[in-house]
Order: C-alpha cells, then structure tokens, then sequence
C-alpha cells in the first residue's frame, strides 16, 4: 500500500514536471525563474521521502512527504496546461492554489506515527474543492473568455461563497495544527522530540512568509522576496521531518526551538514596544524629535534583556520542559550543597533522578594517583564496553559518568545536568583527597604513638635488665669487699657512701623505668587503675570491667585517669571521684568525674587531650562553676 503511495506521487511528480517544461520551453509566456526553481526543489523533498520509504518502511511519513511533493508541482502543472489548452481547465488552473496546501495539512495530520483524525483527513481535499470551486465561480477572470467558465454567478453571491470557502479551509488548517499539538501535549518523549522538528521547521516557514510580505510591500528584492518562503516550504520543512523520522535526537532540538521562540517573542515585543514608544514620544517632543527616538531606543534596550530572559524561561517550561526541569532540579540541588543542606556525594543519586537513569554511576579521578573511585574512595575498573561521559575542566581529568543508554540525546543530558552539577562534582573530589590526607595522617601518628610505646617499653626493659642489674651487680661487689677489710680501716665508711648512692640510683632508674609505662598494665587495665587509690586521700570509686583493649589503649587510658586524678587532687577540693570505664562498639570509653568546686577551662589539659588525639581518640570536658568537672574520652579499640 505504502509502496503503490510512493510509486503514484511520484508519477504525479514526473508528469508534472513534463507539463512545466513543455510549458516553460514550448510557449511564448515563458515561467518566471522564481517558479522554475520551486519547481526544480519539489526534487528534495521527493527525494527524502524515498529515503524514508526505504530506510522506515512503515512509516506513513514517506507517502506524506511524496504527496506533499506532488501537490507542491502539480498545481502549478495544472495552471501551466490550463494557460496552454484554455477552456474549463484554464479556470480550474487559475484557482487551484488551495491545492498547495493539502499536501502539507496532511503530512500534520500523519506526522510522526500514523494518522488519527480521520475526520480531518477527508476534510482537507473538501475544503480544497471548495476553495477551488469558489474560484470557478465567483473570480472574474481576465485573461480567460467568459465563454470557457462553466458557471456564472451574480455580484450579490460571489462574495459570500468566495468568504465562505476561505473560511472553510482556514478551519480546517487550524484543526490540522491543533492535531499536532494535541498530539504533543499526549505523545511520549520521542514523540514530542519528532514533533519539535516540525513545529521549527513550521515556525521558520511562518516567519518567512511575513518576512516576504513586508518586503514585498517595502517594493524590495521583486519576484526574489519569496525565495526565502519557498526555500522553507520545499526545504526547510521536508529536511526537519526527515531528520525526526530518521535521528530525531541528532541536536538539542528542544533548547534550539525554546530560544528560538523566546528570541521571536522578544523580538515582536520589543519592535511593537519600538514603535509605540516612537509614536508617544514623537507626539509630545515633537514628530522630527531625534531626542524621541534616541529615548525610544534606550527605553526598549533597557528593557530587552529581562524581556528575553523571561520569554526565554516561560517558552522552555512549555516547549523544553524536561531540560528546564533538570536544570532547576540540579541547581536547586547546588544551592543546597552552598548552604550545607545537603551533602555534596547525594550527587550521584541526583544525576540518576534528573536524567532518568538508575544505572548511573559517578567516578571520580582521584587526586594522588589519578585512578577511578566512587564516592567513597574505593577504586573501580571501568569496563572497555561501558558508555562513557568524560568530565574535565581545562587540561585536568575530574571523572566519568557511566551510564546505561548510548542515544546521542541521552549523552547531551548527561552531559548537561554533569555540567550543572559541576560544582558538587569537584568539592566531592577534593574531600576525598582531604580524606584520604587526613586518614593517611592518622595512620602516621599511629604508627609514631605505636613506635614511640613501644620504645617506652624497651627503655624500661633496657633501665631493669641493664643498668639497673649492673648497678646492682657493683653494689653487691662494693658489699664484698667491705666485708673482706678490717673493721678500723679508713676505706668503709667511702664505701658506705658509694653503696648509698648507688642504691639511690637504683631507686630513680626504677620510677623512671615505672614512669615510662606503669608496670601494673601488665596484669590489666582494671588492675593498675584501682592501684591508683591507696595513694589518694580522696575516696576513688571504681566502676572498670576486666576489658583487654589493645596496648597502645590501655597505656593511653591509664595515663588519662591517673593525670585527672591528679588534676582534682590539685584543683577541685573534691570529697569524691568516679571513674568509670565501659567498652561498646569497638570503643573504649573512659570517664573521670569529680564533685568538687568545678570550673575548669575546656582548652585545659592540653597535655591529656594531646595524648587522647594522637591514639585518634574524642576528649570533652564539662566543668561548670560549683557542678563538680567531668572528663569523657572515647578511644578506638578493637579487644
């Protein structure tokens, strides 16, 4: 069916071009050369419908596109035989123009996917008849004997029938432009984006036709002022629906049409605004008044901009809606990220929202060995098959969007939200290098406390087994050989002294060694702290399970304890201290509290909170005046 279509437009193109060149070579009126090209460009649009028939075979628009090259040539073919044979078809020739129009009525009414208002389909030729017959009837026809027209009419009648038929065929038009937009309004995405094809392609053609009007009145460019309309017509509108049918997603079609109209908007506005304000203005300064005008001028620019903008924002939300929307839906997400309501790594959830892509994936480079992780810093092998979204700024590579649909339209809007989300995008970057800064700063402190413990302790083994012994060992020589001389001999009491001094150094190696680390850790935490009470005169209660955290903890938390301790025993003229240690959460948490006068500064004890931040530990202080102080310090541990 569709075949047999193509075949009979075609053949209608074919004999109508034999007609106009027969017409054209064969006949002393010869056809202006503005027609001979419209006829010659029937060529494009013939030619892409062929394409589709080919390319699309089931879809209606390549008959569409074929018939609307046939009625574009064939009426001027029929006026062309009419001007050479005369008679009934010389009428009908000269008031066929109506005629032009059926083919692109119907191409709305198939436009994209097949027909719907069949009503209207059957109306479009009706109306053209009637327009033709009105002609027939009504038109006094010059260069054509009275003899020839079939049907006479008095003056009382023709100018209602000639009224009524422009009627009739305006009605129909305008019922064929509202099927497209009824069509836009209830079609899918693909639909709307075919649609926006036409309505440019439409929308230039209109803007053509006015353009050609006034320059035809302006005495202008003579029979050229329509090559620009006929350009459209033939062209322009063919190529558009081409490209709709066959890669509807080529270009940002709904951006390009969303300023286009803004741009017409402000343009008609700003040119009637022109004029109205010329006319005012000339009324009161004075119709020569260059100051009217350089005012009319400065009024309209000043207003021409914000005019754009609000067209331009007004026209998307109705034409590009889905790109306004994700636009907006991504910046009031940034405004967001800048204010610290929202965490700049919801990103990547974002960009799956606005584009409609739950596969999505961000992947960021990262900042010390340019590698790909997610969002939380975990490397990721991108796949050689994957579609990929580049993300750069300048000569850096920031990252990749992985993404599950290749369309060419579905990458401009990856694209797009990626570069409106820009800023959420880098600042996630830069905090996972900070973080991995900062997690990679933890682990040197660690790892110098760790060393540092552990050259305590082999300080305090080297002070018991080496010195300590030795000085011991002298000691006990010393002994002996005052045992061996006489109990008058001058030397013993020198000796006496050298033993003293020897056993008093001892005594100092070992606190020393003790100060390094408490030698009662070795029977366990809850051990060593309770050995801190017979020493204080105030009352210690404990609440301390048998817990085993690491080494490098329980040094620190016992360290913690006895420095508060001292603190209220110096300071706080307290009656009571509770320490109370709990373990959850592969947390060691570690309280000192006191009932004394309180008012300890929270910048206080720097020493102690230095010693709880260089194990990765939290130290809070809440001291207020005659509330007593407590001390809360969180330790990482894993027992």
């Amino acid at each position: 069916m569709r075949r047999g279509l193509m075949l009979g437009a075609t053949a209608v193109c074919v004999v109508s071009w034999a007609v106009l060149a027969v017409a054209t070579f064969g006949s002393s009126d010869a056809r202006d050369g503005l027609a001979t090209l419209a006829d010659l460009l029937v060529l494009v649009p013939l030619g892409l419908s062929w394409l589709i028939a080919v390319r699309v075979p089931a879809s209606p628009v390549g008959p569409a596109l074929a018939w609307l090259a046939a009625f574009l040539v064939a009426t001027p073919a029929v006026g062309a035989w009419g001007a050479m044979s005369g008679g009934v078809v010389a009428v009908i020739g000269a008031g066929n123009w109506a005629w032009q129009l059926v083919g692109f009525l119907i191409l709305l009414l198939v436009f994209p996917d097949g027909l719907r208002w069949k009503v209207l389909f059957w109306l479009v030729p009706v109306a053209a008849v009637l327009m033709t017959a009105a002609f027939v009837v009504t038109m006094n026809y010059h260069d054509v004997p009275p003899a020839h027209s079939p049907v006479a009419v008095g003056e009382a009648l023709w100018m209602p029938m000639m009224f009524g038929a422009l009627g009739i065929i305006l009605a129909v038009s305008v019922a064929c432009v509202a099927s497209v937009i009824v069509r836009y309004r209830d079609g899918d995405h693909r639909t709307r984006q075919q649609l926006r094809w036409l309505i440019l392609a439409a929308g230039a053609v209109v803007v053509l036709m006015v353009a050609s009007w006034v320059v035809t009145t302006l005495g202008w460019l003579g029979e050229g002022a329509y090559a620009g309309f006929l350009l459209g017509i033939v062209v322009l509108v063919p190529a558009a629906v081409t490209i709709a049918i066959l890669r509807y997603d080529l270009f940002e079609i709904g951006r390009i049409l969303s300023d286009s109209v803004a741009w017409a908007l402000t343009a008609v506005v700003a040119a009637l605004t022109m004029a109205g304000l010329v006319i005012g203005i000339g009324y009161l300064a004075g119709r020569d008044s260059a100051v009217g005008l350089t005012a009319s001028v400065f009024l309209v620019a000043l207003v021409l901009l914000p005019l754009h903008r609000w067209f331009h924002n007004a026209v998307g939300r109705v034409i590009d809606r889905d790109r306004v929307v994700l636009l907006e839906w991504i910046r009031r997400f940034v405004d967001q990220v800048r204010e610290g309501s929202a965490e700049p790594e919801a990103v990547e959830q974002v960009l799956r929202d606005a584009v409609s892509d739950p596969q999505l994936s961000l992947l960021l480079t990262s900042v010390d060995d340019g590698r790909y992780v997610d969002l939380s810093g975990e490397p990721v092998h991108v796949p050689q098959d994957a579609v990929q979204v580049p993300l750069r700024t300048t000569d850096t590579d920031i990252g990749l969007v992985l993404v599950s649909e290749a369309s060419a339209r579905q990458l401009r809007r990856v694209q797009l939200a990626a570069s409106a989300a820009r800023l959420p995008i880098e600042v996630s970057r830069l905090r996972l290098g900070l973080r991995r800064a900062l997690h990679e700063v933890d682990d040197s402190r660690n790892r110098i406390v760790a060393a540092t413990v552990a050259e305590r302790r082999r300080l305090e083994r080297d002070l018991h087994d080496g010195a300590q012994q030795q000085l011991l060992a002298i000691g006990m020589q010393l002994r002996a050989t005052q045992r061996q001389l006489p109990a008058d001999h001058p030397v013993l009491s020198e000796l006496d002294v050298a033993v003293e001094r020897l056993e008093q150094t001892v005594r100092e190696l070992r606190r020393l060694a003790h100060g390094v680390r408490p030698a009662s850790l070795d029977d366990g935490l809850a051990t060593a702290l309770r050995r801190l009470a017979p020493d204080s005169p105030i009352p210690i209660h404990f609440a301390v399970p048998d817990v085993m955290p690491p080494e490098l903890i329980a040094t620190t938390a016992y360290f913690v304890v006895a420095e508060a301790v001292a603190n209220v025993l110096k300071h706080a003229h307290a009656t009571r201290i509770d320490v109370v240690v709990q373990e959850t959460d592969h947390q060691l948490h570690v309280s000192v509290t006191d009932d004394g006068v309180g008012g300890t500064p929270s910048n206080g004890l720097v020493t102690l909170r230095d010693r709880v931040n260089s194990v990765g530990g939290h130290l809070t202080i809440a001291s207020a005046a005659q509330s007593g102080t407590a001390i809360e310090v969180v330790l990482p541990c894993v027992s």
